[in-house]
């Protein structure tokens, strides 16, 4: 419903980016410009974090790309980034061929399934991580070798992505450089994966500060910016244990963010904010389901609000998700 608000091979070795390039800018420390910059920016995409329902984000673009949505710029955190980084990689359609190949391998199963007896002997370690694999590693290895990308430089359209600053507790924009640095950086997330360690800076999750940079995608004064966060849940019947806590309070803050966000920024630009509603927790079984079921209600809800020439307007778009009938699958 509408609120009125509206077969790899690894990729060859290139330097990091130079961390002491970084410089403030509106709160964000940014390192570097990459990939081509058009004179004018129509559409930037902005993808949030959200685990395992970031499939729900490729169901969400596949309905907008079938309306002749094409990216100009892409801004993505955590998960968000990993989307974002193979969207910027190839135009729409082909990107999302390459995303749901990724979604379905073994490199993406490995991430989001729990290692008990891992986390059990880090802990005994006092280590202050569950998981000290390098299981996103191999992901994003995977998926830019399926994008035949290693550097921002390479990518055919700007992308920016938001990782966190651990000693400062500052947002980092990164957009030069190697693209696995970024990525490894915006999807460690804290307590469960080890920081990474870029020159002499330690950082993690870009979701910890900025988990839907609306504000990023307005500083590239684009023409309409459309995003899609990640942290809109629905009601839930009970939290019985401390984790669906705070992870409930979690989404909570970072949704209640947003909407200040997208109240400020929309009222200088248009901005489209779409929210997947989808209960956790998510199998790694449930992610073609989810992405299937977050296409239909997106192609419902294009056919409610679209306009004349196949566009979504401005607004805040809620779409609740319903995975019954959606096709099972890994």
């Amino acid at each position: 419903m509408a609120s009125e608000r509206g077969d790899w091979m690894p990729p060859p070795a290139t330097p990091p980016f130079d961390v002491e390039q970084t410089c403030m800018a509106s709160a964000c420390h940014r390192v570097g410009v990459g990939g081509s910059s058009p004179s004018r920016i129509g559409t930037a995409l902005v993808l949030s974090g959200g685990g395992g329902r970031g499939a729900a984000q490729l169901g969400i673009l596949r309905a907008l790309a079938e309306r002749g949505l094409q990216p100009d710029a892409c801004v993505g955190t955590s998960v968000g980034a990993l989307n974002a980084a193979v969207v910027a990689s190839h135009p729409l359609p082909a990107a999302l061929d390459l995303l749901e190949r990724i979604w379905a391998s073994p490199q993406t199963r490995a991430v989001f399934r729990s290692h008990p007896l891992r986390m059990v002997v880090n802990r005994a370690r006092r280590q202050p991580w569950l998981r000290d694999d390098d299981a996103i590693g191999d992901l994003v290895d995977f998926s830019m070798g399926m994008a035949g990308m290693n550097t921002f430089e390479e990518l055919p359209r700007p992308l920016q992505i938001v990782v966190t600053d651990l000693l400062t507790g500052e947002p980092v924009l990164i957009s030069q450089g190697r693209l696995r640095d970024a990525l490894r950086a915006s999807c460690a997330i804290p307590f469960v994966f080890r920081p990474v360690q870029l020159g002499d800076r330690s950082y993690v999750d870009g979701g910890v500060t900025d988990n839907c940079s609306i504000s990023t995608a307005a500083r590239m004064a684009p023409e309409q910016i459309i995003a899609v966060d990640l942290t809109a849940e629905p009601a839930m019947p009970a939290l019985r244990r401390l984790s669906e806590v705070f992870e409930r309070m979690t989404s909570v803050a970072l949704h209640s963010r947003l909407l200040a966000d997208f109240d400020s920024f929309s009222k200088r630009l248009p901005v489209t904010l779409i929210c997947p509603r989808i209960a956790n927790p998510l199998r790694v079984a449930d992610f073609t389901r989810v992405r299937e079921a977050a296409r239909t209600a997106m192609e419902s809800l294009l056919q409610t609000v679209g306009l004349a020439d196949g566009r979504i307007p401005p607004g805040l778009f809620y779409l609740p998700i319903s995975m019954e009938g959606s096709p099972a699958g890994g």
